[in-house]
């Protein structure tokens, strides 16, 4: 019996120098360095109105056999962001991407990737609307002075849409519109016929003003497509920046409705111009 209780606190005596050991070391739950790989991702972003600009991007990363991964990028600019990720190496780790105005988000995308330990991975991404938005195509370019480019108008995410009105502003120093055109097919998708009530430029203030309307308005259409486009040329640079705006005060005109002449909740995008 003495030996067996011997025995015993042997056995109780080394679980608990186990233990203390284990205190004092404890185990990493990290990936080690031959597990992690570096992920660059790349995103680009409209300009939103300076008043209420996109503030920043979060990029969920998730995968069957590692922890979720959550990390946070502030928006400084439009343009092109950029965003470096120490992920752990697996197949199908998920890429969820959302860019927000304050707490409201605007555009969102989704993508799968297989990661290799030790090597760099290039996630390019288009994000898509998640609200209502009238944004300009492309969001950032760059042109030579005295060249022309064209940007498109284009309508994301709307449901019964029936009428657009918007001012496209922009610096009379640094560019001039030379062309105005419709871009009818979205709009006319249903059948409807699109009236057109404004599509003017002023090159002195800066404005374009573009109001459209579907008729009759049960022809009103869903979904996202160009509905005009504007053609500059470029005087001075080194930048420019052009502004879209769906509310003005005064102005009852701008804004986007549907087929009941209800105001949607929608954002206006604009883009970013380099003259080198």
């Amino acid at each position: 019996m003495h030996g067996m209780n011997r025995v015993l606190l042997f056995m109780v005596i080394t679980g608990l120098t186990l233990w203390a050991l284990a205190c004092e070391k404890p185990m990493s739950v990290a990936p080690a360095a031959e597990e992690q790989a570096e992920v660059t991702a790349a995103f680009s972003l409209p300009r939103m109105s300076t008043t209420a600009p996109l503030s920043k991007i979060v990029i969920t990363v998730t995968g069957t056999d590692m922890d979720t991964l959550r990390n946070e990028v502030l928006v400084t600019e439009a343009g092109l962001v950029r965003a470096s990720l120490t992920v752990r190496a697996g197949k199908k780790r998920i890429f969820d991407v959302a860019a927000y105005q304050n707490n409201v988000a605007i555009l969102a995308g989704r993508d799968s990737l297989d990661v290799v330990a030790g090597k760099k991975t290039e996630l390019a991404m288009k994000l898509g609307f998640l609200v209502p938005a009238l944004s300009l195509t492309p969001v950032d370019t760059s042109v030579t002075k005295t060249h022309t480019f064209t940007v498109y108008i284009v309508a994301h995410h709307v449901d019964s849409l029936c009428t657009i009105g918007t001012k496209l502003l922009f610096d009379p120093a640094r560019l001039q519109v030379v062309d105005l055109g419709r871009e009818d097919d979205f709009l006319m998708k249903n059948g409807g016929a699109v009236t057109q009530l404004s599509f003017s430029k002023d090159n002195t203030a800066g404005e374009v003003k573009l109001v459209l309307g579907i008729f009759p308005a049960s022809k009103s259409v869903s979904g996202e497509g160009r509905v005009a486009r504007v053609v500059f040329k470029a005087h001075e640079g080194p930048t420019a920046d052009l502004n879209l705006l769906l509310h003005a005060s005064g102005d009852g005109d701008l804004g986007m409705f549907d087929k009941h002449a209800n105001s949607m909740t929608a954002y206006a995008l604009g883009s970013h111009i380099r003259i080198p």
